[in-house]
């Protein structure tokens, strides 16, 4: 693949899918980062809505072993807190990638729970 030809040639949609695949841990997300107008501009944008994830392509084997690493070591610190006498805090778990398979299995949870609680009596606001 040559760049300099998709360039000439104008096939831009090409070229920005290419960026866009690139891993976040690349050069050109360091330049752009790194870049004072490309800083202005990310700094002057909204906080995301949706608290962070990983990317699923960038959440291989060896990045969920590691979360599962990360968890154990956590919950080692909550047991030693715990036998030492003291309350042990919350530990809020690193994230992992969400899609849209975990989005359709939390809505068809939630269509369940709803007609769960119409069953008895309830409304489904109450959930």
């Amino acid at each position: 693949m040559d760049l300099a030809e998709w360039y000439a040639a104008g096939r831009w949609v090409g070229l920005l899918e290419l960026i866009e695949g690139l891993p976040a841990a690349s050069r050109l997300n360091e330049a752009i980062v790194n870049d004072p107008d490309a800083a202005a501009i990310i700094a002057k944008m909204p906080a995301p809505s949706t608290p962070w994830s990983p990317r699923v392509a960038e959440f291989d084997l060896p990045s969920q072993l590691l979360r599962e690493i990360l968890h154990a070591v956590l919950n080692n610190g909550q047991i030693a807190v715990s036998a030492a006498g003291g309350k042990p805090g919350e530990i809020k778990p690193f994230p992992a990638p969400r899609t849209e398979v975990d989005r359709a299995i939390a809505a068809l949870e939630r269509q369940w729970a709803e007609s769960f609680v119409t069953r008895f009596g309830f409304d489904a606001d109450d959930i």
